[in-house]
């Protein structure tokens, strides 16, 4: 997963590497946020489309967060229990937020 993390970050424009640290923003909050490189403490890799919704590995689909947005995201929108306090469309407009956030800080190969 620690492999998926960095390159999720490298892919992201909003991501620079200082040293053993990555710094950038969560997809989710837009907040500064660093990670160590080695361990990955400090940022969670988002599965914006959950993989029990049938979303992937793809780099499309992946975000880095503050561990604290991605478990309120899971909490409150993605779990069983969230989906029911919100309608179909609340959701997937969130998802759909967060998918074009994504796409917007894509960083292209040169």
């Amino acid at each position: 997963m620690n492999r998926l993390l960095i390159e999720t970050a490298a892919s992201d424009y909003t991501f620079a590497r200082s040293g053993s640290q990555w710094i950038g923003k969560c997809l989710i909050c837009n907040g500064n946020l660093s990670f160590d490189e080695p361990t990955g403490v400090g940022a969670n890799l988002e599965h914006i489309v959950p993989r029990s919704r049938g979303g992937t590995n793809d780099p499309s689909n992946l975000g880095v967060t503050h561990p604290s947005c991605n478990a309120e995201k899971g909490r409150n929108w993605d779990s069983r229990r969230g989906r029911q306090r919100h309608t179909v469309e609340e959701y997937q407009a969130l998802l759909d937020r967060l998918l074009q956030r994504r796409e917007e800080r894509r960083r292209f190969p040169e």
